[in-house]
Parts: structure tokens; sequence; C-alpha cells
């Protein structure tokens, strides 16, 4: 894939398309072996696209349609083939009649988008004035598509898709199957995976997101053996496993559903990371009854402190002040320590945690909020609800169970 733009190749946009269509081709058996960024310079651009087309069957080129001068990539084409560029009637008639649709008049700029390579063959743009075009250079085809997202995947998918499966039917087409995790290393991992006997074209692949780590089992699609090596997968990977297809938030917000509970929330150190991924899933969000975030200096006595009692207090405070069953409560941290709580019927459940490493303000934010979803998480499951993270030590733990009697949230 080629992407074009001074914008894309300095940072000021993430190129979210090459992603996008990185993923899809996969799933689709067209694996990219190689991606490109090039600005917009008409040499090298032509130059590049001549490089693309000595190495690779297929190149997909996105950007540089547009009608204004640093929209490039039309004419390095024509450059590269040595054509020159055509207009298309009847693309540039579809532009005309969009804008008059809309009782507007073309402006003489749009023209340039209706000028292809000589060969060339256009690939419709219901959506957008940049059309796509298909050409071919040593052999190698080329899929030119616009930038905005929006018209680029519907292109894809609509025109260019369609195409290569026709043209290429006995593609191998590829499965991924996703499980996320939390509390081991990319290391870890790996070792206890690597004896994993593996049918033919299946891998194990890994994805760092902190603090998760996503377990990828490529497959091809529809193969027998999926389930038996995913459940094998799950196996090893045991409660250190978060979600299964779908990511952790996701998964604890579907238990929270499914039995019905709600929960509340306070927090000194973490200062609204907790309630605020609460409210980015809608199940979760549904869930969440209440949240509170204190100072850190707040609800502090005079005299010997105990952060483990405190957080407990707040767990069980947040509980029964908003009327839900499940409270959580993040304390105070120091010294790359924190205190966790986790308030039920059933009882309470408080840890304090060190981490291993030095961590940013907000590394370490994200961490002991996940440590709380983890533990409410291993609690709907039945699970013991002090997991073994191996970024953090746990210092302390504490269980206190519920009176025999006692009285259900309200």
């Amino acid at each position: 894939m080629l992407s074009t733009g001074e914008e894309v190749l300095h940072g000021d946009i993430t190129d979210t398309n090459a992603a996008w269509l990185s993923r899809r081709c996969f799933e689709e058996g067209f694996a990219m072996h190689r991606r490109v960024t090039v600005g917009d310079s008409l040499d090298e651009l032509a130059i590049e696209l001549v490089r693309c087309s000595q190495v690779s069957d297929i190149v997909f080129v996105n950007g540089g349609l547009g009608p204004t001068t640093d929209d490039l990539t039309t004419e390095a084409m024509a450059m590269a083939m040595n054509v020159d560029v055509e207009l298309n009637a009847h693309w540039l008639s579809e532009m005309k009649a969009r804008f008059e649709k809309n009782g507007k008049t073309m402006p003489k700029s749009n023209i340039k988008q209706a000028m292809l390579p000589e060969g060339a063959e256009l690939i419709d743009n219901p959506v957008g004035s940049a059309c796509g075009f298909l050409a071919t250079l040593n052999d190698c085809l080329f899929f030119f598509t616009p930038g905005v997202p929006s018209e680029f995947k519907q292109m894809f998918d609509n025109e260019i898709l369609p195409q290569l499966q026709t043209q290429f039917p006995n593609n191998l087409k590829l499965e991924i199957q996703r499980l996320y995790t939390f509390g081991l290393s990319e290391s870890l991992l790996n070792d206890r995976l690597e004896p994993l006997e593996l049918p033919d074209l299946f891998e194990i692949g890994y994805r760092s997101a902190l603090p998760f780590i996503e377990v990828k089992l490529f497959s091809p699609r529809q193969h027998s053996d999926i389930s038996f090596v995913t459940d094998a997968i799950r196996k090893i990977l045991a409660d250190h496993m978060v979600g299964d297809g779908i990511p952790m938030l996701e998964s604890v917000g579907g238990m929270l559903a499914q039995s019905g509970q709600t929960v509340a929330v306070a927090e000194k150190f973490t200062g609204g990371y907790l309630a605020n991924w609460f409210n980015q899933s809608a199940m979760t969000k549904d869930a969440l009854v209440q949240g509170w975030v204190l100072n850190e200096n707040a609800l502090n006595t005079d005299g010997d402190y105990n952060p483990l009692a405190a957080v407990l207090a707040m767990a069980t405070a947040s509980r029964e002040n908003a009327g839900a069953h499940l409270g959580l409560a993040c304390g105070n941290a120091a010294n790359g320590e924190v205190a966790l709580g986790l308030s039920t019927v059933e009882g309470d459940w408080g840890m304090i945690v060190k981490t291993r490493r030095s961590l940013t303000h907000e590394d370490f934010r994200c961490y002991a909020s996940t440590m709380l979803m983890d533990m409410l998480r291993r609690y709907l499951q039945g699970k013991e609800v002090f997991g073994d993270i191996s970024s953090l030590i746990t210092l302390e733990s504490l269980f206190i169970p519920a009176e025999d009697e006692p009285a259900d949230a309200q």
C-alpha cells in the first residue's frame, strides 16, 4: 500500500486507512507485505510507483486525487506509465450532475478529478467527487482510491474487493480469533503458548496495547480445527483471559447486564479514569449508577492512616450511598503503591499493589483502573478476586466476609 500526502507523512493525521485496509486484506487472504508513505512530491511519487510495481503484484494507492494543486497522484502515475492524462467524459458529467443536484455550479478546479492516465479504468465513487481508477504498470495492478475514509472503505468493499475475488478465486481467506489478556507479559505469554502444536497454516500473534495483550490466532477461514485450537489457548491463558472475542470492558458489561447488578465507584488517585471508562460501553454505562472523584487529601485523618482500611470504607460507602450491588474504590498513591477495594453484599476485598517498574502518572492510573475492573470481572465470574499480575507486586490483601445475613442492595 502506498499512502500519499504531507499530512500523513509528517503525522498531522493518523493513517487509519492503512490500518483498516491491512486488516481487511488479511481477512480476505490478500495479506500486505509492504506499506509506504510519500509526501506531495511529483517525482518521488512517480519513482515510488515504479518501485512498487517491481516488487508487488497488487498495489493500493490512497490519497492525492483531489482538485487542488498538491493532489499529484494521477499525474505521478501517468509519469510512471510514460503516458498522458486524458479527460474521462463520463466522470466529468457525473460530477457536474451532482453539483447541479445540490443547486451549485461545479468549480473549474474539479475538472482535474476527471483526468485519468491513458488506459486507466475508472472506479466509481458514489459518495464523493474523486473517482478511483485501475491501472497496470510492469504487470502490477494499481488501485487508486480517495483519502476520505468513508469513500475509501466503500470503494474497496463494493468495487475493488469483488474484482480481486473474481480475478483470484482460489485465494485462501483467513480468520482471526482474538483473546484479550491482562496480567501476563508478552514474553510469558509466548513461553506458555510456544509448546502448543498448531495445524498447518495456523499462526499465533500478539498485539500489546497497555495494559492488555491481545493474543491472535490466524487460521484458514472456517477450518475444522479452529474451535479445538482456540479452546487449547483459552485453557493456557486461564483466568488471565479478560475478553473472548471482545475487549475487557464489553465482556464485563455483558456480565453486569446478564446478572442485573449495578456499580458505584469512588476514586482518588485514578481521578475519574474508571468512571470515564465505564461510560465508553453501553452496558457498563447502564450499570454505573454513581461515581465519586475525591482529592487525594480528602477523608484523611490525623494520626495513623491505614490505606487498606480507608479504601474498603470508600468502596462500601460508594455502594451503600448509591444503593448499588457493587462498589469499587481507588485510594491514594504514594511511592508507586496504591490501594484498591471491591465491596459486595457477600464481603469486601482490598489490596495494596506496587509497580515493578516506574510508570508515568497516566499509565499508573490506567493500571490501577484496570486492576479494579479485573477484580470486578473475577468476582462476576466466581474466580479468585486477587489476580497474579506480572507487572505489579501485591503488598497486602484482605477479604472481609459479610455478616451471616447481609442486607440486599436497594
